[in-house]
């Protein structure tokens, strides 16, 4: 991180989190469209994997942020993958998106996978997806 930025004193608040096929940014306008919003994903067999994006809206942020999404599988505990950047928020009323494309993530076992959002070392909230096996 660049020193001479400040880190950001107010914690941030998540408006949303969704997980999606694809996050699209229309170049022209700036709008971010998600295709594809689930929070099942069923497999053939177990292990498996799926790409995935990630979607999160904050608000009450001012100045430079790091931020972190972790993707968790709750049997477990166990951090599988992670996402790691940073960001500048210019006016506390404002909102900033994260759109974070994730490569084919690990589908160990059935069950909750959740992606954490933290935010200069803090826990935000997050969101799931529930893995199953095709019946």
């Amino acid at each position: 991180m660049d020193e001479s930025k400040s880190m950001g004193s107010s914690k941030p608040v998540l408006v949303a989190a969704l997980v999606c096929d694809v996050a699209v940014k229309d170049p022209t306008t700036g709008k971010i469209s998600l295709i594809g919003i689930f929070d099942r994903v069923h497999v053939k067999s177990f292990p498996g994997k799926r790409p995935v994006s990630l979607y999160a809206k904050l608000t009450e942020a001012e100045g430079h942020y790091q931020f972190q999404a972790k993707y968790v599988y709750s049997n477990t505990g166990e951090t599988l993958a992670e996402a790691k950047g940073e960001f500048t928020a210019k006016e506390k009323l404002g909102t900033v998106e994260l759109n974070l494309q994730f490569p084919p993530l690990p589908l160990p076992g059935e069950g909750r996978y959740d992606f954490q959002i933290w935010v200069n070392g803090l826990f935000l909230g997050q969101t799931f997806m529930d893995a199953m096996v095709m019946t």
